[in-house]
Formats: C-alpha cells, sequence, structure tokens
C-alpha cells in the first residue's frame, strides 16, 4: 500500500467582485501534492493557486497515521485545526494562523490549546474589539475563536489513526506561491 499523507493546504483565489484575494482550507489525503490537485479544485472552485501546505505528522504528542477504511465513530481523541484571527498594532488587517492540536477528551480545553500560541495569547491583551478571534465566534471561556474544525469530519474514505509516541514525527510545512495551474482546472 502506498504511504498516504494527511495535508492540511491554503488555497488562494478569487471570488466574482473580490478586491483582495480570498483564502480557503483544504484538508485531504494522499501520497503528495500532484496527487490532489483536481480533489483542491472540486473543494473551492474559485481556487487557483496554493499559498502554503502543511504535511501533519504529528500534534500534539500524537503521530498521525492514515489508512483505508471507513472512519471510526468515536469522538476522542480528536484531531482539531483552530483558525485565529488576530490583530497587531499599527497594521491595517487581520491575521491568521492554522493551529493543529488533540482533543483529548471532552474535558480538553480548546482555550488552552490556542492560549499556547503567542500570536492568540498577545491577541488577548488588545481591546475587546481587537482581541485574538475565531470568526465563527465560538465563545470560549470569554475569548472569540474563529473557526475549529475537526479533522476525522472532513475525511472521507480514511482512517485518521492519533498514536501516542514519545518520538514524535515533525511535520513538513512549505510556504510561497505553488500549483499555479489551479485556475486552469
Amino acid at each position: 500500500m502506498e504511504n498516504l499523507n494527511l495535508f492540511v493546504v491554503l488555497l488562494g483565489g478569487y471570488n466574482p467582485g473580490d478586491m483582495l484575494e480570498s483564502h480557503n482550507l483544504f484538508i485531504g489525503v494522499g501520497k503528495d501534492m500532484e496527487s490532489m490537485k483536481s480533489q483542491m479544485k472540486k473543494s473551492w472552485k474559485y481556487a487557483t493557486h496554493v499559498d502554503a501546505y502543511m504535511i501533519l505528522n504529528n500534534a500534539d504528542g500524537f503521530n498521525i497515521k492514515i489508512k483505508e477504511g471507513k472512519p471510526y465513530d468515536k469522538k476522542f481523541p480528536a484531531l482539531v485545526i483552530g483558525n485565529i484571527g488576530y490583530y497587531r498594532e499599527g497594521y491595517f488587517t487581520e491575521f491568521h494562523n492554522l493551529i493543529p492540536f488533540v482533543l483529548r477528551d471532552e474535558t480538553d480545553s480548546i482555550f488552552e490549546k490556542l492560549n499556547r500560541n503567542p500570536e492568540f495569547s498577545e491577541g488577548q491583551a488588545l481591546s475587546k474589539d481587537a482581541r485574538s478571534h475565531l470568526d465563527d465566534k465560538h465563545v470560549i471561556s470569554a475569548f472569540d475563536v474563529d473557526d475549529v474544525i475537526n479533522v476525522q469530519q472532513k475525511i472521507d474514505g480514511y482512517i485518521i489513526e492519533l498514536v501516542p509516541d514519545e518520538k514524535k514525527s515533525e511535520n513538513i510545512l512549505k510556504l510561497g506561491y505553488q500549483f499555479t495551474d489551479l485556475k486552469k482546472m
């Protein structure tokens, strides 16, 4: 069986009428980026390129293993990606940071997981209107949170196993404008 990887991809493109580039997230399983081009385009028809991607091999001390099959029905542990939006004094923009983490059980705190991130922590010190947030406006311990994405629920046909391991595998992060041929698809 071929080696499968879990990809988290930041797609860029323009919706009709946009004045600024828009972004969307793609989460998929494949052997490499090339093998997932049509899946990426199908997930968001306005995608024209990739701005960044990560091969997610580890989160919170759990190695990530991918197998073909029907996903488990159990809720925990859950591989989650938190999307924090935050502001910085003096910048006319909203910054975003995607943070993978594992919720071990129903008592695990999303706020504590996000609070480990310096941008989120620093953002809490800003005024209420400018502090770090998650756009779906999930209020967690009186803090706003943009998006909380359960990865296992976004992947069909694959089992994502979270295996506790002291020798954690490294995640692979690639930044930069690439795969511009998505606009031709």
